[in-house]
């Protein structure tokens, strides 16, 4: 039987954006009577909600925690599904995906599968947003290298849920990491989905500083849960000042924007050390007091 798959989205201030998100996800080719779309709200102040209602999707609203783990967890207790699909408020999924996801799932066997996002940059594209594609939702790598993928593109059996329990809500960043370590740590099998598509538009420099900061912020935490010292804190709070190679990020660079020239190059370099620097100081907030 085709396996129901309940769709979590969580959403703040996205009134601008959770339109393309629900068009897209309403277009699956999975049949839709073994579908369901949950968006949940997390505190906005803006139209969001009359956006949402005005699809043929569940809403609900998560306005005791702050943080986009704990609105997901509130459409994870309220879905039907046997798969827990996940993706970003800006994220718009190819017509395909849900397909493709649990293709993933059945043909390899596993029990969770991270996509492919595929950063959508201006034409030209600004450096901050090649360095936004360069940098994160990697899950080519993550997955096969850490064990770890994002809640912008992951598919979840609903069994490892039942097994581990929900993320950690109190988290603003890196819940979705969290869990994925840990499911991986407990046996559990993830793996890469490429033909598991989700467009997400890439960003500019203060969104991505911003985003950088906050990533920072939630590192420290995960870090103590593994055993790491204050020194070890420390150094890889300074290590972030250390501006990057140029040649390590050329060929970065060249798998998101071929025959890029030397000023594009620089402009990228400058870029991804100004973001480092953001990530340092979430970093060095954390550790002086306060959780993600």
């Amino acid at each position: 039987m085709t396996p129901r798959v309940s769709v979590v989205v969580p959403v703040r201030d996205g009134a601008a954006r959770i339109d393309r998100c629900l068009r897209a996800l309403l277009a699956q080719s999975h049949p839709h009577d073994r579908l369901e779309l949950i968006v949940v709200d997390n505190g906005s102040v803006d139209e969001t909600r009359a956006r949402v209602r005005s699809h043929p999707v569940t809403l609900l609203v998560e306005n005791g925690i702050a943080s986009p783990y704990a609105a997901r967890n509130a459409g994870i207790a309220r879905a039907s599904g046997e798969i827990l699909a996940f993706t970003d408020a800006d994220c718009a999924p190819a017509k395909d995906w849900i397909e493709r996801g649990l293709a993933a799932l059945d043909e390899q066997a596993a029990d969770l599968v991270g996509g492919r996002v595929r950063f959508v940059c201006s034409r030209p594209p600004r450096a901050a947003e090649l360095v936004d594609a360069i940098r994160n939702l990697d899950h080519e790598r993550s997955i096969p290298e850490r064990g770890v993928a994002k809640t912008a593109n992951l598919f979840v059996h609903r069994r490892v849920f039942d097994a581990l329990g929900a993320f950690d809500g109190e988290r603003r960043s890196g819940g979705d990491v969290a869990f994925t370590t840990r499911a991986s740590g407990a046996g559990f099998t993830l793996v890469y989905a490429p033909d598991a598509v989700v467009e997400k538009p890439a960003r500019r420099a203060w969104a991505l500083a911003r985003k950088q900061f906050r990533v920072g912020r939630g590192q420290p935490s995960l870090w103590r849960e593994h055993g790491v010292s204050r020194r070890q804190l420390a150094l890889r709070i300074l290590r972030c000042a250390r501006p990057e190679r140029p040649r390590a990020l050329r060929a970065e660079l060249e798998r998101r924007a071929p025959g890029s020239n030397r000023a594009r190059l620089a402009a990228v370099w400058l870029a991804a050390w100004a973001m480092a620097l953001a990530e340092g100081l979430g970093r060095l907030c954390a550790c002086l007091g306060g959780r993600a």
